[in-house]
């Protein structure tokens, strides 16, 4: 009897899944559709118009689109490239995040650099609508200096942002 109900239970099991009983809820609704998803990058660069750069901090948004952050890569000179710039982790989930760098280098640049890479999902056709804003620029000593900030994603030219 202790073999028997097993037994029994191991075929009903077996014969449910070839007559195809359940299949219905792992089938996909033709009616509903689908979300097709995207990955892309965003490059943001600094022109610190001859001037050295050694600190900044930035604004990124997503104001339009289905847009998610997923990633924040560093630049691409070696003052900012050896780590990703700062940022909250948590804005990750967002549409805007907060992007701050600094360094100690004795040689930073004094002409426009890549200072970082935004990796995004991209959900939908819609095209998205990026806002930027340089909130600040500094030399090695801290003292603030006229830049500007320029983004550029994998399919557009680059467009100037906000100058400080």
């Amino acid at each position: 009897m202790k073999r028997i109900f097993p037994a029994i239970l191991l075929t009903l099991l077996l014969h449910t899944n070839h007559a195809g009983l359940g299949a219905e809820r792992d089938a996909p609704d033709p009616d509903r559709p689908k979300a097709q998803s995207r990955f892309t990058h965003v490059d943001l660069y600094i022109d610190p118009k001859g001037q050295p750069l050694a600190a900044w901090q930035l604004e990124f948004a997503a104001e339009t689109g289905d847009v998610s952050l997923v990633g924040v890569e560093a630049g691409e000179h070696p003052a900012f490239a050896a780590k990703p710039p700062y940022y909250d982790p948590a804005a990750l989930a967002g549409k805007r995040i907060i992007l701050a760098d600094f360094s100690l280098d004795a040689q930073v640049p004094n002409q426009k650099t890549r200072i970082a890479r935004l990796m995004l999902e991209i959900k939908g056709d819609a095209a998205p609508h990026y806002a930027t804003k340089l909130i600040t620029a500094a030399d090695p000593q801290g003292k603030k200096i006229a830049a500007e900030l320029t983004v550029a994603d994998s399919t557009t030219q680059p467009r100037s942002g906000d100058k400080k």
